[in-house]
């Protein structure tokens, strides 16, 4: 009696520890990345090197008249690489740090009343991956007057 009590004893305790390691849930994130607004679907944006929105000041808008404007090539829906037509598009970009487990929310809204663009991005981040890493966001969007004021939105969601 004493050996089936100890044995059930022994098999609830670890039950109990099996249970309450298991309860530990991961974060995930529901969906993929999504682009939306102006910003041209099934593109991709190939820059020369990364991490080159780092030497440009600030100005993130790259157009036929930037410095930076040989130095992307695109793809459109899986296609060839492609010198960027800057007659039709510009490309905008948006440097941010995230954590390693992330869904990219990005949207582009050009008014042509106020003269103004605004890059949003919202960032689902799994607050479990404390691993930062760093993304530029290039976008390729139709192109507009170069006196258009553009301004950067970021929101950070943490998601556990």
């Amino acid at each position: 009696m004493k050996t089936f009590k100890f044995t059930t004893t022994l098999f609830s305790i670890a039950l109990l520890v099996l249970l309450a390691s298991s309860c530990k849930k991961k974060c995930k994130l529901d969906g993929d990345s999504t682009d939306t607004g102006s910003i041209i679907e099934g593109v991709v944006v190939y820059p020369e090197s990364g991490y080159m929105t780092g030497n440009m000041g600030g100005n993130y808008v790259i157009s036929a008249n930037s410095s930076y404007a040989d130095k992307f090539e695109v793809s459109f829906s899986q296609g060839p690489r492609e010198a960027v037509n800057f007659t039709n598009y510009k490309i905008l970009a948006f440097p941010i740090s995230a954590n390693c487990n992330a869904q990219y929310e990005r949207n582009v809204a050009i008014n042509t009343s106020t003269q103004s663009v605004i890059y949003s991005i919202k960032v689902t981040q799994c607050s479990d991956c404390k691993e930062a890493r760093g993304t530029e966001n290039y976008v390729l969007v139709p192109t507009f007057p170069d006196n258009y004021t553009v301004t950067n939105v970021l929101t950070v969601v943490d998601k556990n």
